[in-house]
């Protein structure tokens, strides 16, 4: 279900380095989150960005080792190799971000995709 995204909200989630971070190096394809810690990003970090809800974990992606590991070592395992996908909003966020030169830019890229006055 798509939420209702204000220019208010958009706005102060460009201003957030780690957003602009993780939705820059996601841009559109998935990656696990494994993959997100190798371009430097933290598990915090990924956990704030979940839950500004810019990414969200790709239910699809199957696991082919699933049953091979310790029961208290899988939890782990899952979450390291889930798929993370950028939501609507990380899309909106995504192409505020490309093609601006400035970080002032950003927040009227938004202004002008949302089709909202500053």
């Amino acid at each position: 279900m798509a939420k209702q995204t204000d220019l208010e909200t958009v706005t102060r989630l460009l201003k957030d380095p780690t957003i602009v971070r993780l939705v820059t190096v996601l841009d559109i394809a998935s990656l696990s989150i494994l993959e997100l810690l190798e371009y430097g990003l933290t598990r915090k970090d990924v956990n704030h960005v979940l839950t500004n809800e810019v990414i969200e974990i790709d239910k699809k992606s199957e696991d082919p080792y699933e049953g091979l590991l310790v029961s208290g070592d899988t939890y782990f395992y899952h979450f390291l190799n889930s798929k993370v996908r950028l939501t609507e909003l990380g899309l909106n966020l995504l192409g505020c971000i490309k093609g601006s030169q400035t970080e002032q830019e950003m927040p009227e890229k938004a202004s002008k995709k949302f089709g909202m006055p500053r």
